[in-house]
């Protein structure tokens, strides 16, 4: 025998009804099919947050700075955010 999920969130059951709607099942499959896809996810898709706690605000920091400093690292060169060919003297659109 299984054991029942209970959600004691208006939200939570909201969704999960609006998701089963979409899907032409019931709130308790439209649930483990959410959970599945989920589970399925390459572990960098997820989000880092929900598995480290904010407690150490300059490690939080510094990762962030880290993921940038790698983004940057795999840009073409003469990437940048300069946009200022597409702004007149007063910055509004040209």
């Amino acid at each position: 025998m299984t054991e029942p999920l209970i959600i004691d969130s208006d939200e939570t059951l909201l969704l999960a009804r609006r998701l089963a709607e979409r899907l032409g099942t019931t709130p308790g499959d439209a649930v483990a099919q959410a959970l599945r896809a989920y589970d399925e996810m390459p572990a960098t898709r997820v989000v880092t947050a929900l598995r480290q706690p904010l407690g150490d605000r300059e490690a939080f920091i510094a990762d962030i700075l880290a993921r940038g400093a790698s983004v940057r690292a795999k840009l073409p060169p003469g990437t940048n955010s300069d946009h200022s060919d597409l702004y007149d003297e007063y910055g509004l659109p040209r």
